[in-house]
């Protein structure tokens, strides 16, 4: 059965004998049409065939089935004398690497989901785009990919730390703003480190940074004429924690807003749960010094006690620890002496 022309890179100078359908894959036949090939010592071409082998690499998957590629390859005599190398195998221009198990389109699409998904997640993925591979191949690949040094910057940079192993060690990361293309990354966290960096790119103009002070140290220092801004990202956590904390001392208001919101006070429970659950709710000056997450937990499971609901059912509604529903079910009101504010 002959194989159509189209399954086969353009740029490789190969013809397909044959393929057929086995067990979910689909086999090519094929061999290469090149006249000879360069020594990868000396580069001279030598068309002067020593022998042939057989190679298997897989390709893309065509129509969700997985493709694999049976190549014959020939080996060549190098001509050179003052080479040290006699017998070399056929090198091809693009397509197919030395050594290699599958061709480099294959193996850019493996790249692609490694780099954007992780190589355990990407390995995952690539079993149903048709090129399965393991994580460990999957770091492979991403380690002999050709990665550009960027040299120049647009100007604007964001520097952030990076984890080595969390907890133990950091590094830092500086990023191109417009470009969203990672620049480099620097062995630690030091001002001095940074201001060096800094002094290697004068272009930088502007510096958006958390308010770490080893960097707003080693920027000043580095860059002084460039302008440094806090990043987005900790204003609004920074504001997150500021607003946190301005709610904390409103407990009261916050219930009473509460209660006529969710009109808690108008539950009816029936005669025979109350005989069950003795319900006694904290009072506003207790809430001024309990904390008002807590008490707003405890008056919810409190309010769910009195419907009738076991403690597994106020856990999966709530997403709270199963242990504290108990504890809160068992008590009567919050208890200042006892630490539960």
């Amino acid at each position: 059965m002959k194989a159509p022309g189209l399954i086969l890179p353009a740029n490789l100078r190969l013809k397909a004998k044959s393929y057929h359908y086995q067990h979910g894959s689909i086999l090519i036949d094929a061999f290469s049409c090149q006249s000879g090939s360069k020594c990868p010592l000396c580069s001279k071409k030598s068309n002067r065939v020593h022998s042939r082998y057989e190679r298997s690499l897989a390709d893309l998957a065509i129509s969700g089935s997985i493709v694999k590629l049976k190549l014959l390859f020939r080996r060549y005599f190098c001509d050179n004398t003052a080479c040290p190398r006699i017998i070399f195998t056929e090198r091809f221009i693009k397509g197919i690497l030395p050594y290699g198990r599958r061709l480099t389109r294959a193996r850019a699409l493996i790249s692609k989901m490694a780099l954007e998904l992780g190589a355990n997640k990407g390995a995952n993925i690539s079993r149903f785009a048709g090129v399965p591979v393991s994580p460990s191949t999957a770091i492979r690949i991403l380690k002999k990919l050709d990665t550009e040094q960027h040299f120049t910057t647009s100007g604007i940079i964001g520097i952030d730390d990076y984890a080595f192993k969390k907890g133990c060690s950091y590094g830092t990361l500086i990023v191109d703003l417009p470009t969203r293309q990672v620049i480099d990354l620097l062995p630690d966290r030091e001002a001095s480190t940074l201001a060096k960096w800094m002094k290697e790119h004068a272009e930088v103009q502007v510096v958006s940074r958390d308010r770490y002070e080893t960097y707003a140290l080693g920027s000043a220092n580095g860059a002084p004429q460039a302008l440094q801004v806090a990043d987005q990202f900790h204003l609004i956590k920074n504001l997150g924690e500021a607003t946190n904390r301005m709610f904390q001392n409103k407990g009261t208001i916050l219930k009473e807003v509460y209660d006529q919101y969710h009109n808690i006070t108008a539950l009816s429970p029936k005669k025979e749960q109350t005989k069950n659950a003795q319900i006694v709710l904290s009072t506003n000056e207790q809430c001024d010094l309990l904390n008002p997450t807590k008490v707003y937990k405890f008056n919810q499971v409190k309010a769910l006690q009195l419907r009738g609901m076991s403690c597994r059912a106020i856990a999966r509604s709530l997403k709270i620890c199963r242990k504290t529903i108990t504890k809160y079910m068992n008590m009567n009101s919050l208890n200042l002496r006892k630490g539960y504010s």
